[in-house]
């Protein structure tokens, strides 16, 4: 008996190297081996026997029950040091941000890098900088990245203000249930409610992350396996995220630095140089027009007053980029402003444009009227010299958090273009207005396009 008692303990301490060396398969293995082994042993000493004592045939039948036990255990010890060693070592293959892809925050990659390692089907992740009156949302799935900008009080604090520096998974374990009741919250509205019903949030694991330029919080929604890990690893992803963006939008403060030096290096050399020019064909416009007759005095006469007009233009460019830093966030009254630039517009490229702004008390940032003028700019100008359009329609509407932007015209299309196209669609067939869908997109926002033989209407939706 002692020596049985010796080869179980000799037993069980193989069974725990071999979880060691080999993990949970070499435990399972090992444990049926270990028990084939003991088994023979147990058959072989007790032929040797004229008779067996029921006592010790018990015995004889507990300890290999004792080593699948022993080996079970260990089967599982070895299969979570496993999945955690695998969850690591994905977690030092961070992806990092997307920069390159053109996409509005680089973060696709490493929200699908999350899911893969929490193993869900869904992240949601909403941030804020400590600098910008918006909060921002990105919602990861299969079907790929939604984002949007929404006003800085949408989904209200997230969570209940004593989460609001915690990381938590729903539906509670243990105490926490008690614990948010004991301080008068209900279970229900740990999260805020327009939140979970906006994400059907039903099982989720979250974590905030504070840095000095932005904070946020981390949804992992609809895990159906939780481990006693899951929390200190929705922790460092979160972390892991926040850190990206921060590195994104401190990028992103170095390149407009980069760019406000070469605007005011741009608007110096247009001051001393194209400024210079237009003032020099002004004077020999106005010399010409007094010796010629009416008619081409007149001409000349609206030449010099549209080369005037460039002249503003010009200037006006220059002071704004002289001030960009401290304009940019300055409210404006949108109308007027689009008003002035489409007429002048119009002026410049001979066709008529009917302008509508709605409300007509609508104000905006200077960086997004400086945005929104470029933008319909370039479609007034691509309807006339692409489309060959003569009338042109221009409306504006404001909602509460969004500018809904059409500009339709009577024009020729866009030959071997015609039907409706999202802005997806042409980015991915790297068709239709490049440089639109490209500023409907820096200005968080998209474009849709419909073109036939007989006119075009370009739409746009951006976040005020």
């Amino acid at each position: 008996m002692t020596g049985q008692v010796a080869h179980t303990s000799f037993f069980a301490f193989i069974l725990l190297s071999a979880s060691l060396r080999w993990g949970w398969r070499g435990a399972i293995e090992t444990t049926v081996l270990l028990v084939l082994i003991f088994v023979a042993f147990i058959l072989l000493l007790n032929r040797s026997t004229a008779s067996v004592e029921v006592a010790e045939l018990g015995l004889s039948i507990f300890r290999p029950a004792y080593l699948v036990v022993i080996g079970l255990m260990l089967t599982y010890v070895s299969a979570v040091k496993e999945r955690s060693r695998k969850q690591l070592a994905k977690l030092a293959t961070w992806p990092g941000p997307d920069y390159g892809k053109g996409l509005q925050v680089p973060i696709e990659s490493a929200l699908a890098h999350t899911a893969e390692i929490m193993c869900v089907p869904r992240v949601l992740i909403i941030w804020e900088l400590f600098e910008e009156p918006f909060r921002y949302l990105a919602l990861w799935s299969s079907a790929g990245l939604e984002y949007s900008r929404q006003p800085p009080n949408r989904f209200g604090a997230l969570v209940a203000e004593p989460l609001a520096r915690r990381s938590f998974e729903l539906p509670f374990r243990g105490g926490a249930v008690n614990q948010l009741t004991m301080k008068g919250i209900p279970a229900s509205d740990v999260i805020d409610n327009d939140l979970q019903r906006t994400f059907s949030i039903q099982k989720a694991i979250s974590a905030p992350f504070i840095l000095p330029v932005c904070q946020g919080r981390v949804f992992i929604l609809d895990r159906e396996v939780n481990d006693e890990n899951d929390l200190l690893l929705a922790e460092l992803v979160a972390t892991r995220i926040g850190i990206d963006l921060e590195h994104y939008w401190l990028r992103n403060e170095l390149e407009e630095a980069a760019a406000s030096r070469e605007r005011e290096r741009m608007a110096r050399d247009l001051h001393d140089g194209v400024l210079q020019g237009l003032a020099a064909a002004n004077i020999h416009l106005s010399l010409s027009a007094s010796r010629v007759d009416r008619t081409t005095a007149e001409q000349l006469t609206q030449t010099r007053e549209l080369l005037s007009a460039e002249q503003q233009r010009i200037r006006t460019f220059v002071d704004t980029s002289r001030a960009h830093s401290k304009a940019s966030l300055e409210q404006v009254d949108l109308a007027p402003d689009i008003d002035k630039t489409l007429e002048h517009v119009g002026k410049l490229l001979g066709c008529q444009i009917s302008i509508t702004v709605e409300p007509l008390d609508v104000r905006v940032t200077a960086e997004t009227a400086h945005s929104l003028r470029h933008f319909l700019t370039e479609a007034v100008s691509n309807a006339v010299r692409h489309g060959k359009a003569d009338q042109i329609q221009v409306v504006v509407r404001a909602t509460s958090d969004r500018l809904h932007l059409t500009v339709m015209d009577d024009g020729i299309g866009f030959q071997d273009l015609y039907g409706t196209y999202s802005g997806e669609q042409l980015a991915a067939k790297n068709i239709g207005p490049y440089s639109l869908r490209t500023r409907a997109r820096d200005m968080g926002g998209h474009i849709t396009l419909q073109t036939s033989p007989s006119g075009t209407v370009i739409r746009a939706e951006v976040p005020v």
